[in-house]
C-alpha cells in the first residue's frame, strides 16, 4: 500500500475552478486488465472531484489515489480484480484515516461531523485533527520548530481572546487578535496568523466549521518584502569598526565573522562546523556542507576557502580542533539551532561598534559578501553556487553545474577583496 503523503498534488487539475482527479495506470497493469477482459478498464482514471476547495480536493484525491494504488499492487501480485472504481465514493469530505498501520503517538482521530464537539478548542483541533492529517498527507509529523510555532500561536490567541471553541471563533475575534498582536517583526506576525489559519483549514476540511476566520489576515507579502529589505549591508568602514572588536576576542567570536564575510554562508551553517568537513577537492581546500544541517537542499554544497581565510590560519584552527570547531556553542533543542547564543552575542558587538541600528545584524555579513562579489564582477550563477541560493534557471541548475567546478569557484571567490583585512593580517 503506497503512503498517501507521497501522492503528488499534481494529480489534480482545474477546469472552471473545479478540481479534477487524473491518474494514469502503468502500462503493465493496464495490459493485464485488458488481457483479463476486465469490463470498464481504461488507461487513465479521471473524474471530477466536485469541489473548488483545494484542501477538500486534495483529501478526496489522496483517497482515490490510495485505492488505485491498492488495485495496481493487486494486479502486479497476480490477482486481477474486477473494475469497480466508483467516483461517487470520493466526492464526500472527511478526514483521511491513516492506513500505514503505525500507531499515532500523542493524538487521536476525530470522526467527521457537521458540528464541533463541546470543548473542541484550537489546541484540540491542532492535536487531534491537524497533526494526524498532516502526517498522513506528508508522511511525517511537522518538524519540532514548526510544532513550537503552532503551539506558540495558539498560546498567544488564548491569552488574547480566551480558550474559545473553534466553531465560536468569529471573523471579528480573529481581526481583533491580529490588530492587537505585539511581536518582534512583521514576519513573526505573519507566521503567527498563518499557523492559526492552517489549524482552521484542517477544521474546515474535517467539516467542523464552514469557513476559516483567519484566512487572508495579517501583513501582506509586500509588507514582508519591505521588512526584509530594511536589513542593510556593511560598508568597509563599518566592517573595520565591527572587526576591531571581534578581533580582540577568540574562538567563535573571532572566527565566525571572518567565515561569514568570506564565504557568504549563514550563521547556522558555520556554527556547526566540524574539522572533518574541511577537505580537498580538485586540489583545493573547501568546506563540505553536505553533512551539515542546512535550510534546504540547495544549501548542501562545497565552499572554496578564500585566500584571506587561509592567510588568517583557518586550517591551523581545524588542526587544533578534535571534532567541532566551536565547542563553546551548545545545541539549543527548542530552537533546533547551534547559533542562537552566538547570534545575540555578535549582534551586541555590532551595536557596540556601530550604535543600535536594527538594519545591521550578523546576517548582514551574508549580504555584504554577495554585494562585494557582484561589484567585483563575479557572475550571479557563481554567487548562487557559493552561497547556496537556488539556481536562476534550468540551464544553471542542470547544465552549468557550477557547484562542482571547484577551480572556477576558487578563482572567483579569491577575486573578492576587503582591504581592512590586510591590516588584520599584518
Amino acid at each position: 500500500m503506497p503512503r498517501l503523503g507521497l501522492v503528488p498534488f499534481s494529480r489534480q487539475g482545474t477546469r472552471g475552478g473545479v478540481f479534477g482527479f487524473r491518474l494514469q495506470l502503468p502500462a503493465d497493469v493496464f495490459q493485464a486488465l485488458v488481457a483479463a477482459d476486465v469490463g470498464g478498464a481504461r488507461r487513465t482514471v479521471t473524474f471530477s472531484l466536485k469541489t473548488r476547495d483545494p484542501l477538500v480536493a486534495r483529501s478526496r484525491a489522496l483517497r482515490a489515489a490510495a485505492d488505485v494504488g491498492e488495485m495496481i499492487a493487486a494486479v502486479r501480485s497476480g490477482t486481477v480484480p474486477l473494475w469497480q472504481f466508483d467516483p461517487a465514493a470520493y466526492r464526500e469530505s472527511r478526514i483521511i484515516v491513516p492506513v500505514t498501520g503505525q500507531k499515532q503517538s500523542g493524538s487521536k482521530q476525530v470522526s467527521p461531523t457537521t458540528s464541533t464537539p463541546d470543548g473542541m478548542t484550537l489546541r484540540r483541533v491542532y492535536q487531534e485533527v491537524y497533526l494526524p492529517r498532516r502526517q498522513e498527507r506528508k508522511g511525517a509529523v511537522p518538524r519540532r520548530r514548526s510544532r513550537l510555532d503552532m503551539e506558540k500561536a495558539i498560546t498567544r490567541f488564548v491569552a488574547s481572546a480566551g480558550d474559545l471553541a473553534v466553531n465560536t471563533i468569529t471573523r471579528q475575534d480573529a481581526e481583533k487578535f491580529v490588530r492587537g498582536l505585539k511581536v518582534g517583526s512583521v514576519a513573526t506576525t505573519k507566521k503567527t496568523v498563518t499557523c492559526l489559519s492552517t489549524i482552521c483549514n484542517a477544521a474546515v476540511a474535517a467539516g467542523m466549521i464552514s469557513s476559516n476566520a483567519f484566512r487572508g489576515l495579517g501583513p501582506d507579502r509586500a509588507a514582508i518584502v519591505a521588512a526584509r529589505r530594511s536589513y542593510s549591508r556593511f560598508d568597509h568602514d563599518q566592517l573595520a569598526r565591527f572587526f576591531g572588536r571581534t578581533e580582540r576576542d577568540d574562538g567563535a567570536v573571532l572566527w565566525l565573522p571572518r567565515l561569514l564575510l568570506l564565504t557568504g554562508a549563514r550563521l547556522e551553517e558555520m556554527a556547526q562546523l566540524r574539522a572533518a568537513w574541511f577537505v580537498r577537492r580538485d586540489g583545493i581546500d573547501v568546506i563540505d556542507l553536505n553533512e551539515a544541517k542546512v535550510k534546504n537542499a540547495h544549501n548542501k554544497r562545497y565552499i572554496p576557502l578564500h585566500r584571506d581565510l587561509l592567510d588568517l590560519g583557518v586550517l591551523d584552527l581545524v588542526q587544533r580542533s578534535p571534532d567541532r570547531l566551536f565547542t563553546e556553542l551548545k545545541y539549543r533543542a527548542s530552537a533546533e539551532s547551534w547559533s542562537s547564543a552566538i547570534s545575540m552575542r555578535l549582534n551586541r558587538e555590532i551595536d557596540a561598534a556601530l550604535g543600535t541600528n536594527r538594519r545591521l545584524t550578523v546576517h548582514s555579513l551574508r549580504k555584504t559578501f554577495e554585494h562585494a562579489a557582484y561589484t567585483t564582477g563575479v557572475p550571479k550563477a557563481t554567487i548562487n553556487a557559493i552561497t547556496g541560493h537556488k539556481p536562476g534557471d534550468i540551464s544553471e541548475e542542470h547544465y552549468l553545474m557550477l557547484q562542482d567546478d571547484m577551480p572556477l569557484l576558487k578563482r572567483h571567490i579569491d577575486e573578492i577583496d576587503f582591504p581592512f583585512l590586510r591590516r588584520i593580517r599584518a
